[in-house]
């Protein structure tokens, strides 16, 4: 009877989950940030993930069509900064649905 209700639980209950597109790569063993250019809303570097994949989020992003290029670097005390050549990619945000018009009911 317990199975039961706790399997009901689960499947009446659900829960809301919340996320976001976005951008991510392979980890890379070495690698402590990432440069992403070709776009105005990108400035910065980004800090690389614990083991040294890029992750950042694309929600905040306009809509329209995007052409950026992502370079991995890391940082060396003794060589400086060392930068991979840069990897193209590009992606399109869509816009929100538009409302739907002429709505009616029919007999």
């Amino acid at each position: 009877m317990k199975r039961l209700l706790l399997i009901l639980a689960i499947l009446l209950f659900p829960i809301e989950a919340l996320c976001s597109p976005f951008l991510v790569c392979d980890s890379q063993a070495t690698v402590t940030h990432y440069k992403i250019t070709g776009d105005a809303f990108w400035t910065g570097n980004i800090p690389a993930q614990a083991d040294g994949s890029l992750r950042t989020e694309l929600a905040t992003i306009p809509v329209g069509v995007h052409n950026i290029a992502a370079v991995a670097c890391r940082t060396d005390a003794i060589w400086g900064e060392q930068c991979s050549s840069p990897a193209p990619f590009s992606f399109v945000r869509p816009g929100a649905p538009v409302i739907p018009g002429g709505i009616k009911l029919l007999p």
